[in-house]
């Protein structure tokens, strides 16, 4: 009988001295019968069932639980700058964005040309500068695979395929505009993927690069070549390529699609 006893009161214990999700404030009651057993209950006995002293203690209300706090996967557009960084060189630079977790990584190719060993990659919210290492220049786009080299996992993008895009919906492009505005972002529309062949056709000038093109309406400036260009859920439309100084509105990104054709060895 002394075990059973024992047992039932660290049960009762255990229940009032460590509440739990969804308790509520309240008493229990632990009392025994005519017969010599043990109960507890919420609830205070009927004197004709209790046959001895009736002990009575406290709950404690449970506390509510912390509101969950905003991670990067709670906010595509956090999670966009978070897998953006800022490539420098003694040229000058732009930006990049990671594509996996080992820290391979997308950029303009105008960004890294005649680029040396100098060139350095500083992560969203770092301050430290890693090495970057030039995996492979695009022949036709502007396009560069890059690694940065980085022993942590970095937070990535995924590619969201270019001819699911609807003229009008809304894009954000994440960059270092003048590479001195760090972890910018500035917010547009899709407006249609512009033709290559209608650079010489309809503007009158050669084409800098092959293939066709990603136009939207997002502002950017120097410094955010190479960056991404992404939708409401943060997934990759495009990476910023060219922009016309006297028509801000009218920007062109190179499509994300390309990335795979340019890069599909590099990338298995």
């Amino acid at each position: 009988m002394r075990r059973y006893l024992t047992i039932v009161f660290c049960m009762v214990s255990a229940i009032v001295c460590f509440p739990w999700a969804g308790a509520t404030a309240g008493k229990a009651y632990i009392w025994h019968d005519k017969d010599g057993g043990v109960h507890f209950s919420d609830q205070a006995p009927h004197p004709d069932e209790a046959g001895g002293d009736i002990e009575e203690r406290e709950f404690k209300e449970a506390p509510r639980p912390e509101p969950k706090p905003v991670t990067i996967s709670d906010n595509p557009i956090e999670h966009a700058v978070q897998s953006t960084f800022r490539l420098t060189n003694r040229r000058g630079g732009g930006s990049g964005f990671f594509i996996n977790a080992d820290g391979l990584a997308i950029t303009a190719k105008h960004v890294v040309k005649g680029a040396t060993y100098s060139m350095k990659a500083e992560p969203a919210g770092e301050k430290k500068k890693y090495s970057v290492k030039i995996i492979k220049k695009s022949r036709k786009n502007d396009l560069a695979l890059i690694r940065v080299m980085i022993r942590k996992p970095t937070p990535y993008l995924e590619i969201r395929k270019t001819e699911t895009l609807v003229r009008g919906e809304p894009v954000w492009v994440v960059g270092n505009p003048l590479l001195a505005f760090k972890e910018t972002v500035t917010s547009g529309n899709f407006s249609r993927i512009f033709p290559g062949k209608d650079f010489k056709k309809e503007l009158k000038i050669k084409a800098p690069y092959k293939g066709d093109w990603v136009q939207f309406s997002a502002p950017v400036i120097g410094g955010n070549s190479g960056g991404p260009v992404v939708d409401k859920d943060g997934r990759l439309i495009g990476i910023v390529s060219l922009g016309f100084k006297a028509y801000n509105a009218i920007n062109l990104a190179v499509p994300a699609s390309y990335i795979e054709k340019n890069f599909a060895a590099q990338l298995k």
